[in-house]
């Protein structure tokens, strides 16, 4: 595969006699334009792929796509750039290349430049400076800082150091010099990669063996194997943990080290020579294989007019309408398959006139796909009164999709909390889909075949009976009841106090918190260092549990067509299933309960239980309380205060008076911090309260759900010959729902318990 680009993309006199005499230092003229044209206001911020390049014109690539500029170069080595116009790049068969490129241009003399510039080769390369983000040595280069500092890096020195040399500064001697930065640049993060600065790199051509071996390591897929590593001066700040540069006032130089500490990397090979040369042996290749593998006679290679001309003519494209009549074809397919599935076809009569008309070769009209759907319509509705397709004896088999869908919507309609949507009688729903007309509940009443449709093609089974009705009608009430708990309500607001995760198993889930380091002692000059006292941890513990129950449809609720109570059904387990959730999780803040210590939640000896009632001293009390939190080890103070009240109903005016009443232009400091009022609607005692902070900053509870199933499952739970269906007349489901919590970490909260 070749990318043919537009024929006057060849190296003429023109070029070599700019201005700018050296053919790199044109190239990154005419890039430069190009970044100013893309991004005027910062073009520092980008780097412009050059994919071709003549002495009139240049090819970029932007966002996975080619596009062509004129330009111009004065004699003060000014650029300028014409408009964008957007190239295609074109594949072209394989036959009109010659065996390949550098093989091409080698029988014919030519120096070989397509895959590397002999004079050139290892001379320059694009390299990673620094990456922003924080560095193996702690240290924090902001993305603006390195914007800010691109300039500064514009002609560094680069020396050949050793890693010791580099950390103390030394090593700065003519000896050691290897080459220098040009071009630097800023990159923005794109696909896993980090923003940071890149510069081309060009070795010294005395500095041999070093630029041997970084390109023998390159083209090894070595280049890990060393790096570079900036040394500069400038100003840092102390964070916690570690340091953030904030100004880079001097580059000192750019050290090729073993272990680099920011990202300083090879990218790439830069070959200037080659960007301009590979265009021509491109050419060649292409008029030997159009001419049985010879140039034409009297050709001049190095006359590079010559050359474009010979190009021109022998490569010339022809008018050719087979793409334009394959996009045509193409088309046409794509509508077919479109009007085809929108048609009231049974499945198989659809994948039928599919397959017909992805096979067509010539290009056919939609009128043609409407007559073929009429035709195949027509030719069905001959098995059947109402165009289902039976065959013969093989069971009453049945096409059942359509059959399935309608069963499904129809019962999803039914509980639908739309009015609108809504199927009246339950009873006639019933009859419909089982076939029992007189509603006995008995399998001999029922129409197995309706059955059949009504589960579709995935319900097949050796042996249907009435049990299939329990199963789609479970499937219903499962879908509504989905749909019902992942309403947001009341009970969801439990979710401010969990973290959630998966469970696999029953069995108790340990988890192990560890404490800190207190502060590092001072060591003295000659003197050993101390172990450090390790830190303590903390073991919570707690396991996955089943909640759930049952609910049934009788027969007379069927038979009387019980609307309303067969409605309630999804609903109400929806609501018991996220109530009894909630209430699960938010009594750990109402009764208190050991914990992994075997301590209360809130304990005195926990520093997170007061009796004072809810006030703007008593907030400020609690608020205080958890700053002063310690890590588990005791060492350092947390400073996490609460983002969230609990109230019972009884204090929600309060709480609202409190934070929010006559706020507007005079807030107390306690009004300032504005918590999430929650209102918990069973909490019984109407004067304690609770602070809990934010969980990001502090996991309190942990939520485990089994499999990672956060909603609840049905189950339908008779046959027609066991169970309640047998005994008692009545389809009977079951609600399961398996999770478990425990506390992680008692400092996230506070409660006043007031007497």
């Amino acid at each position: 595969m070749t990318l043919k680009l537009p024929s006057t993309l060849l190296r003429d006199s023109a070029l070599r006699e700019a201005a700018a005499t050296d053919l790199q230092d044109i190239m990154r003229l005419v890039r430069a334009a190009c970044a100013r044209y893309y991004s005027p206001t910062d073009p520092e911020r980008i780097y412009i792929p050059i994919e071709g390049v003549s002495a009139t014109h240049v090819i970029v690539m932007r966002n996975e796509r080619y596009y062509r500029h004129s330009y111009s170069l004065n004699d003060n080595n000014v650029v300028t750039l014409g408009d964008a116009q957007e190239v295609n790049k074109e594949f072209v068969p394989v036959v009109v290349v010659a065996p390949s490129l550098t093989e091409a241009a080698a029988s014919n003399g030519a120096s070989g430049h397509f895959l590397e510039a002999k004079d050139d080769a290892g001379k320059v390369w694009e390299i990673r400076v620094i990456n922003a983000g924080k560095s193996k040595n702690n240290t924090l280069y902001p993305d603006t800082l390195l914007r800010e500092s691109v300039a500064k890096f514009d002609g560094a020195r680069v020396f050949q150091k050793s890693d010791s040399e580099h950390i103390k500064g030394d090593g700065k001697d003519f000896g050691k010099l290897i080459g220098r930065l040009s071009n630097p640049r800023f990159v923005e993060a794109a696909k896993g990669v980090p923003a940071g600065i890149n510069a081309d790199f060009s070795v010294l051509q005395t500095a041999g063996d070093t630029a041997a071996k970084i390109k023998e390591l390159y083209d090894r897929g070595m280049s890990d194997a060393f790096g570079f590593s900036i040394d500069v001066g400038g100003v840092a700040k102390a964070r916690s943990g570690f340091r953030e540069a904030v100004s880079i006032t001097k580059v000192n130089s750019v050290d090729l080290i073993i272990e680099p500490g920011a990202g300083g990397q090879i990218i790439r090979l830069v070959e200037a020579k080659q960007e301009v040369d590979m265009f021509k042996d491109r050419m060649i290749a292409a008029l030997k294989a159009a001419n049985n593998g010879q140039l034409p006679a009297g050709l001049d290679v190095d006359n590079d007019a010559a050359l474009e001309a010979a190009y021109r003519e022998a490569l010339a494209p022809k008018p050719d309408n087979t793409a334009v009549e394959a996009a045509a074809l193409r088309e046409a397919k794509a509508t077919a398959r479109a009007v085809i599935a929108e048609s009231s076809l049974p499945a198989a009569a659809k994948d039928k006139l599919k397959s017909q008309f992805e096979a067509q070769t010539a290009r056919f009209t939609e009128a043609e796909v409407t007559a073929a759907i009429t035709s195949e319509a027509a030719y069905l509705a001959k098995f059947t009164e109402s165009g289902k397709v039976k065959a013969g004896d093989f069971n009453d088999t049945r096409v059942t999709e359509d059959r399935a869908d309608k069963v499904s919507q129809q019962l999803d309609d039914f509980f639908s909390p739309k009015a609108g949507a809504r199927l009246m009688s339950f009873k006639e729903a019933y009859i419909d889909i089982t076939g029992d007309k007189r509603v006995t509940g008995l399998t001999r009443d029922a129409d197995p075949a309706r059955l059949r449709e009504a589960l579709g093609e995935n319900g097949f089974r050796e042996a249907l009976d009435s049990g299939s009705w329990a199963d789609v009608l479970g499937n219903s009430i499962t879908r509504r009841m989905i749909a019902d708990y992942s309403q947001p309500n009341q009970y969801d607001v439990y979710q401010q106090l969990v973290t959630v995760v998966p469970l696999s198993d029953f069995r108790t889930q340990e988890r192990t918190r560890f404490g800190g380091y207190g502060d590092l002692p001072a060591v003295a000059e000659g003197a050993a260092y101390n172990p450090l006292t390790s830190p303590g941890d903390e073991k919570a513990t707690y396991a996955a549990a089943k909640k759930g129950g049952t609910e049934s449809i009788t027969l007379e609720m069927i038979k009387n067509d019980d609307v309303g109570s067969i409605r309630q059904v999804p609903i109400k387990m929806a609501r018991a299933a996220k109530r009894t959730l909630a209430k699960f999780v938010l009594d750990h803040l109402r009764s208190n309960p050991a914990i992994y210590d075997g301590k209360a939640l809130f304990h005195a000896d926990h520093g997170n239980l007061g009796t004072a009632a809810l006030s703007a001293a008593a907030y400020a009390a609690a608020r205080l309380a958890m700053l002063k939190q310690t890590d588990m080890s005791g060492n350092e103070a947390l400073g996490i205060g609460p983002r969230n009240l609990w109230v019972p109903p009884e204090l929600e005016e309060t709480a609202a008076n409190l934070f929010r009443r006559n706020t507007e232009l005079d807030k107390t400091f306690v009004q300032s911090l504005s918590p999430n009022i929650i209102p918990v609607w069973y909490w019984s005692d109407a004067s304690d309260w609770c602070a809990t902070a934010d969980t990001s900053d502090i996991p309190l509870i942990e939520l485990g759900f089994m499999d990672g199933s956060q909603e609840p499952e049905i189950f339908t739970q008779d046959a027609p010959t066991v169970g309640s269906l047998f005994s008692n007349d009545k389809i009977t489901y079951k609600i399961r729902h398996i999770y478990g919590a425990g506390v992680l970490d008692y400092r996230g909260a506070y409660k006043a318990l007031v007497a």
